[in-house]
Order: structure tokens, then sequence, then C-alpha cells
């Protein structure tokens, strides 16, 4: 317990030194000792958090009497005190407010299922099919299930669910799931 206490103390005098000058070091020494002094972990523990706060605040000539404020104000109530710390604000841009909402977001100008005319027709090494349409786009099938599809008909993509999409037919009831090429 004493060299945790040492161990925190000498870690605030090591942080505020470095940006306190030389002549508050002394006086940020004596709030840690007057502070090291309480028998009381509660009133120890507030103590040391108002010297952090001060210093990282204020110049740490004010931090032995605030110090022993807190600790006499510890002492007539036995609640724990709070200490209020504002977040600092970050300027949020339009990237930052979607992200992780992008899939939620309504697909006003989406379209659910898109027509086109089949150009050419060629199968992967596992036997998976990829459709080439008229407009250039290339579909891959994600599985091995048979689909039945001929060079000149007309086919839809279809938007699935998860982002996914199915390769279907108004003839037939069959549909198969794809995914874009390039």
């Amino acid at each position: 317990m004493n060299k945790s206490l040492s161990l925190v103390s000498s870690l605030l005098v090591v942080t505020a030194s470095s940006f306190c000058p030389l002549v508050q070091a002394s006086e940020l020494s004596d709030a840690l000792n007057e502070c090291r002094q309480q028998q009381n972990a509660l009133k120890r523990l507030v103590c040391y958090d108002e010297i952090s706060l001060q210093s990282a605040t204020q110049p740490v000539a004010t931090t032995v009497p605030v110090a022993n404020q807190i600790q006499d104000s510890a002492a007539s109530t036995a609640q724990p005190a709070t200490i209020s710390r504002a977040a600092p604000v970050a300027k949020s841009t339009e990237a930052d407010k979607n992200f992780g909402l992008e899939h939620k977001q309504t697909a006003e100008n989406k379209a659910d299922q898109l027509y086109f005319t089949v150009s050419a027709i060629s199968y992967s090494p596992r036997k998976e099919l990829i459709v080439e349409f008229d407009n250039g786009q290339v579909w891959r099938q994600s599985g091995t299930d048979y689909y039945k599809i001929a060079v000149g008909e007309k086919h839809y993509v279809k938007r699935g669910l998860f982002n996914s999409f199915s390769l279907g037919n108004d003839d037939n009831n069959r549909t198969v799931k794809v995914r874009r090429v390039d």
C-alpha cells in the first residue's frame, strides 16, 4: 500500500514538475505529503484527485489550500466528493456522424430490382455462373446451384437482405445468389 502511494505520488511529482517551474514543484510535493498523511482512504483519494485536477488546470501554488478544503469537507460529510469534468468537444464531420449507420439509412434513390439483357455467359472453375449484362456489369454466382440462363434473355438482379443480391427471371420462380464482380 505504501509502495503504491509513493509510486503514485512520485509519478504525480514527475508529471507536474515537467509542466510547472521548479519553484512550484516544492509546493506540489508539500501538497502530496499532506495527502500522504491522511489516514482515511477516501479523504486521501479525494486529496490526490484534487491535486491532479488543479495541476492540470491551474498553477500548482493554489493546490495546497484547495486540498485542505477538500479534506475538511470530506471530514464533515461522509459522502464521497464528486468531480465534474467537461468532455472535450470535437468537431464532427459528416463521415463521423454516419459511421456505423450506413447500412441503416433508407434507400430513397436505390432501386430494389433492375432488369438487364444477358450478353455473355461463362463458368468459373468451381462451376459458378458468371453473367455479363448489356450495360457491362458482371455478376458472379455465390453458390453452385443450377440456374437456366441464355444469352439475349431478360433477367433481373434483386436487392435482398444484408446487402445480398439475387439473379432471377420473370418466367420461372427460381433465383440464385450473386455478387457484383466489377
